[in-house]
């Protein structure tokens, strides 16, 4: 059988059909003959950083993308098999029913190590099969290439401010505007005006009309087996739910810039969750916020906000420039720290009973939801590394194994930012004291008796003072003193001191 000019859409991070430029791309050039296909990567399922929850979700976000496939004509197959052995695969099971290969394989760039490899492999399983391979920029909305000192690719920024005046820039440019109007029709899309039933002409029924085919699509197993594995609610996933955010996030985005702090105040997007797995992109948000208008510019909220879009692209600038630094430090004279590593500190830190009350509801807002808000992040992150002298790599892979959000990218920049190890980071010296950080950015505890319910009836007083008794609320008292724990971090990250740096 003969199906004359078809394509392979090959979803990864890219998980929506609006805005996606390599799916429309494939689309153009098959007049909608497109099919998608996703590979579940066993390398990746058996990483340390694994979450049955962040899985979770992702496996929620396919079910969603499938589902907006199929209500357009289109369709996905979910294959439980490497992608250098799927793709041969199936080309081999298309010659043996005399079927034309696809003209073309496409798919979204991704900046992290392991997918930059694999993609390069892939390229060239697809280059030896005889198949166009196309790949595209989609989740960032500058490269890591494109934001360079002296627009040199190689050399590129290690400190955010410059990055972001370079970033701002091209924002502003006729490029950068082109960018942001392309995705622009995701606005549009969401209320339904672009959706056409029959805007794929293929579905995978028109292949696998034999036994022999070579797939069983894998969704619903893996979505069965690893439900009994999640401890959490699962939200909302996929473009619309995704969308939907935006919107609500347009109406208090004025008040960024005040209430981003305030962990006790919803004054956050709660899109990184929807970034990380390609559902939104950089410049669809850019697009339905307004960003990029120069009247946007001067207002605080949006301002903000845009620094901290531009902060995940640096972090991945960060990545893509020096992969090393998924695991190792991003400043080497910080490489060789001899850190404390007590487990048993280690394991009070994770199950939130440190003794200190911001620590503590951090610790279990992550684990009872999957997320922690952003400053709480940077507060726990600066206590288990300068307080308790543990391994920035330990509180990283404990993150990544809980976050709904986990993005390598953003979760390293920001553990190495908080152990003064990275690129532009807090100084080593400047240390998060978490009783102020406490009082500054939770002053009732309002936050603080949300998750760690024991204080909930304990006077504010009680809360933020590093000496009071909380023991009549059944609450431990602090597992280390911040004042000597202090002293001593400084030590230890001092060149030449017994911190051997």
């Amino acid at each position: 059988m003969q199906i004359e000019n078809w394509g392979l859409h090959w979803f990864r991070r890219d998980l929506r059909v609006p805005g996606n430029s390599a799916l429309k791309e494939n689309w153009k050039q098959t007049k909608g003959r497109t099919l998608g296909f996703f590979c579940f990567d066993s390398k990746f399922l058996s990483r340390s950083d694994f979450s049955n929850n962040r899985f979770a979700f992702f496996l929620k976000t396919l079910q969603r993308l499938k589902t907006d496939l199929r209500e357009q004509g289109g369709d996905l197959l979910v294959v439980d098999c490497l992608p250098y052995e799927a793709f041969p695969k199936l080309f081999h099971y298309c010659r043996s029913k005399r079927m034309s290969l696809p003209t073309l394989v496409t798919w979204n760039r991704d900046y992290e190590p392991f997918a930059r490899n694999r993609d390069n492999k892939i390229k060239t399983v697809l280059h030896d099969e005889g198949v166009q391979a196309l790949d595209f920029r989609d989740h960032l909305i500058f490269e890591p290439h494109e934001i360079s000192k002296n627009d040199h690719s190689g050399d590129f920024y290690q400190i955010y401010s410059p990055f972001f005046r370079k970033w701002s820039s091209r924002l502003k440019s006729s490029e950068g505007e082109h960018r942001i109007q392309l995705q622009a029709q995701a606005n549009r899309y969401f209320s339904r005006h672009e959706r056409k039933t029959d805007l794929f002409k293929m579905t995978w029924d028109k292949l696998r009309n034999d036994s022999d085919f070579p797939f069983a699509d894998s969704l619903d197993r893996f979505v069965d087996l690893n439900s009994k594995k999640v401890t959490i609610p699962i939200p909302e996933a996929g473009f619309f739910a995704a969308y939907k955010n935006v919107l609500k996030f347009k109406s208090q985005i004025d008040q960024y810039k005040d209430q981003r702090d305030s962990p006790a105040v919803n004054g956050t997007s709660g899109l990184s969750i929807f970034l990380k797995n390609g559902s939104l992109t950089v410049a669809q948000i850019i697009a339905a916020l307004d960003l990029h208008s120069r009247t946007s510019q001067r207002q605080a909220g949006r301002n903000q906000f845009t620094k901290e879009l531009a902060w995940r692209e640096f972090y991945y600038s960060i990545l893509f420039h020096r992969p090393e630094v998924e695991k190792h430090s991003f400043n080497p004279k910080f490489e060789n720290i001899k850190w404390v590593n007590d487990q048993v500190f280690f394991r009070r830190w994770k199950e939130g009973t440190t003794g200190v009350p911001i620590v503590d509801a951090g610790m279990r807002q992550l684990s009872q939801t999957g997320w922690m808000h952003n400053r709480v992040r940077m507060i726990v992150a600066s206590f288990l590394t300068k307080d308790l002298l543990i391994d920035w790599r330990w509180g990283e892979n404990h993150f990544m194994k809980n976050l709904l959000d986990g993005d390598l990218a953003a979760n390293n920049g920001g553990w190495q930012w908080a152990a003064s190890t990275g690129c532009d980071p807090q100084p080593y010296f400047r240390i998060f004291n978490p009783w102020l950080q406490g009082q500054k950015f939770d002053p009732a505890g309002e936050y603080i008796k949300t998750f760690v319910t024991e204080l909930r009836d304990a006077p504010k007083e009680f809360i933020h003072e590093p000496t009071a008794d909380r023991s009549k609320w059944h609450y431990p008292a602090p597992i280390v003193d911040h004042s000597i724990q202090r002293e001593r971090a400084i030590r230890l990250y001092k060149p030449g001191s017994d911190g051997r740096n």
